[in-house]
């Protein structure tokens, strides 16, 4: 008996949508080459085959592959994958896919279940075969252990150098320049330091210097700004290491340390702005103030309504027995701001009216809406192919800025020349970045999409409403603006807007 295999014919006409991943964890020099070198690699690849055709290219720049949440190229690809818009995605191992084991088998299972396979180069790791996903378990292990290990050995040096009152922090306080690993005294920052502690102690709030300063330097200030400073102990030459601090496993994430892990204490690493008399009775004051504030309980329209005015936020007060909702501003001097107390009554029986004429006429108001949105994500979406165009030209920016560095640093290149090439590369890029944001941001118009129509589901699936109703309330309302105070404009989710007077 003689037995021939046939092999099965290959249909050329059959293409295969393919999407590339890269990732560099850095941005330091050679990992922008790296970058670099990989998005060119992929964007050729395509052209050598003739079934296959390069449908995206998706690219996270100094971003940490221990955790998807912060990948935003990534969570685009995964979200375009749920679309069904590529078959197959290569990728150059498992450490750029994830170094997180559980986050690389969820999302290696859910493209499996998608039909799209993924191709690991390195490692020679198909999942379209049936050995795919214990091969990328194994690696992908491998590739945890790797980033713990490092993580693990740069925490031990970080908290020796805390020990011996050697490590410098480079996230450098307001009021300070960081340079050549020293903290050096900004002058004009400086003076508003002290400024700032001065006004503290002759009685001012924190809220009243925050309103000072932005009136003052043009800048925003806040209340919270102001309270860091003044409990910032290195505005008097000293620095406490360990504040926070990052979980040991994966995913890694950052923790304020409530004596989870000892705290260092080190005197005199840096230039002072306060003398410690001065930060230690600020410190007696503040605590004496703080501790006297009551426990508030939480209203339904606490910090839900705006004062369209003077943009304070409403707060709630009691007169004579009935409730109104006052803009802060008015209610410390009427002079500053126009708009009158509103009756809390009042406020509820507008929503209440504004919720049935929406229930009433959800077909007409709503669904268009929906519509028009859901033909701009259409429209967006077609731009895709343009987003290619504008990857290459974000490469080739970069390439140019490599090279003048390149030139600069072998005495080739002036520095005039070299400040001024690479600046115009900084803002071609820039603006590259902004055309390539305007042509793949479908995600934030089909969130508006989703919210609407949940919106439209809750007006048309309640019944009339006689009397209000917080849960429901807090299902359909992002926020309230009172335009004055005969004349409230609602924001509801999915961002529309509807004015209503009172």
């Amino acid at each position: 008996m003689v037995i021939t295999k046939i092999q099965a014919k290959t249909d050329l006409s059959i293409i295969t949508r393919l999407a590339a991943y890269i990732r560099v964890s850095s941005d330091s020099e050679d990992q922008r080459h790296s970058f670099s070198a990989q998005y060119r690699y992929y964007s050729r690849i395509a052209e050598n085959s003739a079934n296959t055709m390069l449908t995206e290219i998706y690219a996270d720049e100094g971003i940490t592959g221990t955790c998807t949440d912060k990948r935003d190229e990534f969570n685009r690809m995964m979200s375009d994958a749920r679309k069904h818009k590529f078959d197959r995605i290569i990728v150059k191992s498992v450490t750029r896919f994830a170094r997180n084991t559980k986050d690389c088998l969820e999302a290696v299972r859910e493209l499996k279940q998608l039909g799209i396979s993924v191709y690991f180069e390195e490692n020679n790791i198909d999942t379209d075969k049936t050995d795919g996903e214990m091969l990328v378990t194994i690696f992908g292990m491998a590739a945890q252990n790797e980033s713990l290990s490092i993580s693990k050995n740069v925490r031990w040096g970080i908290r020796r150098r805390m020990e011996n009152g050697t490590y410098v922090c480079n996230l450098t306080a307001y009021g300070y320049i960081y340079k050549d690993r020293k903290y050096i005294v900004n002058p004009s920052e400086g003076e508003i330091v002290r400024k700032i502690f001065d006004l503290y102690l002759s009685g001012y709030g924190k809220l009243t210097i925050s309103q000072m300063l932005t009136e003052k330097t043009g800048d925003k200030w806040n209340a919270g700004k102001i309270r860091y400073i003044l409990k910032n102990e290195k505005y008097i030459g000293d620095s406490l290491f360990q504040k926070t601090y990052t979980t040991e496993m994966l995913p890694f994430k950052g923790k304020r340390n409530n004596g989870e892990l000892p705290k260092y204490y080190v005197e005199g690493t840096h230039e002072p702005i306060i003398d410690k008399e001065t930060f230690h009775a600020v410190q007696e004051l503040m605590t004496s103030r703080e501790g006297n504030k009551w426990q508030r309980q939480t209203h339904i329209f606490t910090k839900m309504i705006v004062c369209g005015n003077c943009g304070h936020t409403f707060k709630r007060k009691i007169v004579n027995g009935r409730t109104y909702w006052t803009c802060a501003n008015h209610n410390t001097n009427s002079d500053n701001c126009p708009i009158k107390a509103i009756p809390e009554s009042d406020i509820k029986d507008v929503y209440i009216r504004l919720f049935n004429k929406l229930k009433c006429n959800a077909e007409i108001i709503l669904a268009p809406a929906i519509r028009q949105l859901e033909d701009l994500i259409m429209k967006k979406q077609a731009g895709n192919r343009q987003l290619l165009t504008i990857r290459s030209d974000l490469i080739a920016a970069r390439d140019r800025i490599n090279q003048v560095t390149r030139l600069y640093e072998s005495g080739i290149l002036s520095a005039e020349l070299y400040n001024g090439q690479k600046k115009e590369a900084e803002t071609q890029i820039n603006r590259l970045r902004k055309m390539m944001t305007a042509v793949v941001d479908t995600d934030e118009l089909a969130e508006r999409a989703d919210r609407l129509s949940d919106l439209m589901d809750t007006v048309t699936d309640g019944e009339i409403m006689y009397s209000f109703e917080e849960s429901t309330f807090e299902m359909t309302v992002e926020k309230i603006t009172a335009m004055s105070d005969t004349e409230l404009k609602f924001r509801l989710i999915g961002g529309i807007e509807f004015t209503e007077r009172l």
